[in-house]
């Protein structure tokens, strides 16, 4: 069992933070898994105005939280089977990648022996200590497992710690291309909704509006788990006044969230089994092109652009992934449908 050095680190819990200890750990320190967090509490690692806590404690706005853990153990073998990694850029301190659909971030239900970033990280990096959780370690922050793209790891625990902050605090840039189903009404769209998990459905994620989120608070109810989400929609082309080619750029990072908020437009991203309706494209479209696109058995979703703050000497970085080969080869075959130049 490896050992990876960790300083204290103290997070003050501001006016629109407040909840249980426990739950509100495992939203700043997405890193760690909400088991290896309850059991800090319990051991006393974790400190809530220099005192030990229950993992239901009640935080108030103000609350200091330490953690005094002094070391994490990181297992040297996450019993998963790994995969080459397609690496960007690497330095000391970080290591960009460009991940494939298929991969699941870190192991969790369902993915026993299956690969995943973690573990393909875990074996490229061999016997050296990582920082993060155990089952994920150097993770900053996730792709959905059909989602392409940019992705950044932390190879040191400063590193960790300065990259997780900078996605805390929105310091950094995150763009996204995706072809959607339906026209986008605005060449430039900005949503802000607040997302929480459907109760109908508990692989989804719904959607409520600010104004509606205000009513429920006047109301006195119970908002935890409700998670503030804003993006901006920039359309790019249209194809045959059906289809959009967009950038998203993202304000925050929540799970699902550009896909939530696709389908809130009524322009559900291609291919994704989970928020969109079924797709028939209309006869305008050649059957080659109706047959991809109505079988695609992923989102049409990729990470193009990742900027980031390097967490050594102050830099800004942007790194860029290119197409997956299989969206670059719908986009080919859709330009002759083109009807709004870039």
């Amino acid at each position: 069992m490896a050992r990876a050095e960790q300083n204290p680190t103290i997070l003050t819990v501001s006016e629109s933070d407040s909840g249980r200890l426990d739950q509100y750990l495992v939203r700043e320190l997405p890193s760690y898994s909400r088991s290896s967090l309850q059991n800090w509490i319990k051991a006393g690692l974790i400190l809530v105005n220099g005192s030990t806590a229950k993992t239901g404690y009640d935080l108030s706005p103000g609350d200091v939280i330490e953690i005094s853990q002094a070391e994490v153990d990181v297992k040297d073998d996450l019993d998963q089977p790994s995969v080459p990694l397609d690496i960007l850029y690497e330095d000391d301190a970080i290591l960009i990648i460009n991940k494939p659909a298929g991969l699941t971030i870190h192991p969790g239900a369902g993915t026993k022996g299956q690969p995943t970033v973690a573990s393909a990280f875990k074996a490229y990096m061999g016997a050296k200590a990582l920082p993060g959780d155990q089952d994920r370690p150097g993770i900053v922050h996730r792709l959905d497992k059909e989602t392409t793209g940019v992705m950044v790891l932390a190879k040191t625990t400063d590193a960790l710690r300065h990259l997780a902050a900078q996605f805390k605090d929105k310091s950094n840039f995150r763009e996204y291309v995706t072809l959607l189903d339906g026209v986008l009404p605005s060449d430039e769209m900005m949503i802000e909704s607040y997302l929480y998990r459907d109760p109908r459905h508990r692989l989804r994620f719904a959607s409520m509006t600010p104004e509606e989120y205000q009513i429920e608070v006047l109301n006195g109810r119970d908002m935890q788990g409700y998670r503030y989400a804003k993006s901006f929609f920039n359309k790019r082309k249209v194809y045959g006044n059906r289809l959009t080619l967009a950038t998203v750029r993202l304000s925050t990072g929540r799970t699902h969230q550009i896909r939530v908020h696709a389908r809130t437009l009524k322009c559900a991203v291609v291919g994704d089994n989970l928020y969109a309706p079924t797709l028939r494209l209309p006869q305008g479209f050649a059957p080659d092109i109706r047959t991809i696109l109505e079988s695609a058995d992923r989102q049409l979703l990729h990470a193009r652009r990742l900027g980031i703050i390097h967490p050594v000497d102050g830099r800004r970085l942007a790194f860029e992934a290119p197409l997956p080969s299989t969206f670059r080869s719908v986009l080919e075959l859709l330009e002759k449908y083109n009807i709004a130049a870039e």
